[in-house]
């Protein structure tokens, strides 16, 4: 058994005004979110993954028993998630015997105690919140198929799962407070604590709803009502895939969400985003993200002072793994954003194919800068001695905390279909659009099937 590269570019010529419910039929049509090729889709054999024939990008992945799988891990991940408020994060011991210990709420209510509630929002929405809400979708819309019935909320929230999953930091929390408790390790001793493993499990279960979930197979299995074609542009839902014909604004026949062909108001919204980030960027980086004491003695510590310190005592690996996520990815993201903003506004024609790749890249690394925040929560949460040791959070961590959001809501808001737009490589017009597909003067090649076989 082995990997067949060779894409598959079966050619079919059909009117426009005679498309069968074949050809509408969501398995077999499919729309690059990336660059907006309208194409078919073959049978992807399990294990499978189909790509974009112009840009690579990944348009499905299929999986054996995806449904039962995705609904076990999660039903696992969410009954870790229940013990987790009860056990204890972590357990400090400073010189003298003084003792102290951390659970889930210990940090967020410590954040807020201190004036810095956003960070408390922040980290409740990211590690508990979002997590929760995903694996809780896949469980009931697993559940719904089961039971036959599809509820109209579910299918419309199931419609947001890729969103929901993109924000849930689970994993992010687990490095953020490694790198906490190794911090403190220099000036007392620290016990990992159940709650620890039980979100290192939750992890794993969310990781494995990921490799597991096949999201078309999902959706194949969702019941819907099939219209008849409509006068109107293509459209490809961004809630389930499905490509239909319609006017702008009006609803997707199987799930509910607002069609459109491009997100709104991308450009001006992102440069928004990317404008108030970098407004942010210098007191995140200037100002204190904590104030440290140890023995009645510290002060403020920035994240490069953080990142030195770390250094000085030997964790070089870790202190370069802030560096790169606290430091560089968030300059880095905020540069690429606005390179892709101004080449997709003049129209550039060079270098399609990379820029989507930067972009998919900026869209993946944004949230692992979210690690120090958590980090910070943890330090909190946990050096409370007060003049022996004690941490507090300072106005630059809510600064940094709103440079990764808006970072990520940036790279959220812009829609790299833009970039091929200007480049006149997707055709507004109803009718080249159609024939892009389907017609007779262009016609879509299958997408490239790579799978075993």
């Amino acid at each position: 058994m082995g990997l067949s590269h060779t894409p598959v570019r079966t050619l079919h010529t059909v009117p426009v005004q005679r498309m069968t419910e074949k050809e509408t039929n969501p398995s077999s049509l499919r729309e690059c979110h990336d660059c907006g090729l309208f194409q078919r889709l073959s049978t992807v054999p399990h294990g499978g993954t189909a790509h974009c024939v112009r840009c690579a990008a990944r348009l499905t992945q299929a999986r054996r028993h995806s449904v039962l799988l995705s609904a076990l891990a999660s039903a696992l991940g969410l009954t870790l998630f229940a013990l987790c408020p009860f056990l204890p994060l972590a357990s400090g011991v400073m010189n003298g015997g003084r003792f102290t210990t951390s659970y889930l709420f210990t940090g967020p209510e410590r954040l807020a105690d201190h004036g810095a509630w956003e960070l408390s929002v922040a980290v409740l929405l990211t590690l508990l919140v979002l997590p929760i809400a995903k694996l809780s979708l896949v469980i009931v819309m697993a559940s719904a198929l089961w039971l036959g019935h599809v509820p109209r909320w579910l299918k419309w929230s199931f419609g947001w799962l890729p969103w929901v999953s993109r924000w849930g930091m689970v994993d992010v929390f687990l490095l953020g407070s490694m790198i906490a408790l190794i911090r403190l390790q220099d000036w007392m001793q620290v016990s990992f604590g159940p709650a620890l493993f039980a979100f290192g499990g939750v992890a794993l279960c969310s990781l494995t709803v990921d490799a597991a979930l096949d999201r078309p197979a999902f959706w194949r299995a969702v019941p819907w009502a099939r219209a008849t074609p409509a006068a109107g542009a293509l459209h490809g839902c961004h809630g389930c895939d499905l490509v239909v014909q319609a006017h702008h604004g009006s609803r997707c026949p199987r799930c509910g969400h607002r069609l459109s062909e491009r997100k709104g108001a991308s450009f001006r919204r992102t440069w928004a985003f990317v404008a108030t980030a970098a407004l942010l960027v210098i007191p995140a980086n200037v100002w204190p993200v904590m104030t440290i004491t140890k023995l009645g003695r510290g002060g403020p510590s920035t994240i490069l002072g953080g990142t030195a310190e770390l250094a000085q005592h030997g964790f070089l690996g870790l202190a370069c793994l802030v560096f790169v996520a606290s430091i560089l990815v968030p300059i880095a993201k905020l540069a690429s954003l606005a390179v892709l903003l101004v080449t997709a506004q003049r129209g550039s024609q060079s270098n399609l194919v990379l820029r989507t790749r930067l972009f998919r890249v900026v869209d993946r690394i944004g949230r692992w800068s979210m690690l120090d925040i958590f980090a910070t929560m943890t330090l909190v949460a946990l050096a409370r001695f007060g003049w022996l040791g004690n941490v507090l959070p300072d106005d630059g961590a809510i600064a940094f905390c709103g440079v990764v959001l808006l970072t990520l809501l940036a790279s959220d808001a812009f829609d790299p279909r833009l970039m091929w737009d200007a480049a006149g490589r997707n055709p507004p017009q109803l009718a080249e659009r159609a024939a892009s597909l389907i017609g007779r003067d262009a016609l879509a090649p299958d997408a490239a099937i790579w799978g075993s076989g």
